[in-house]
């Protein structure tokens, strides 16, 4: 499961929206992609998570962070048996 917490709003003057996201563990969560030119930036902020990113996912612990063109196919997930919690930052042309 997967629960998404709005902390800034998407701001049209910024072209950009910021959520804290929590992945429950065995959550995987799969996005369509966004229009050319989004940018996403994750940062874990609790726990270890993976993004998927160009068909491998990647492993993110606690304090890292990854940023990547979000105009394709990406998701994230929780292998672990603990909660993970990341900040998504998504950045809009």
């Amino acid at each position: 499961k997967i629960r998404v917490f709005p902390l800034f709003p998407f701001d049209s003057d910024l072209n950009f929206e910021l959520f804290l996201i929590e992945l429950l563990p065995g959550c995987e969560h799969l996005s369509p992609p966004h229009d050319t030119g989004v940018i996403e930036h994750v940062i874990v902020v609790e726990g270890i998570m993976e993004v998927l990113v160009g068909n491998q996912w990647q492993v993110l612990q606690c304090g890292e962070g990854l940023r990547f063109a979000a105009n394709q196919p990406h998701g994230y997930r929780n292998t672990q048996k603990s909660l993970a919690r990341i900040h998504d930052i998504i950045h809009y042309p």
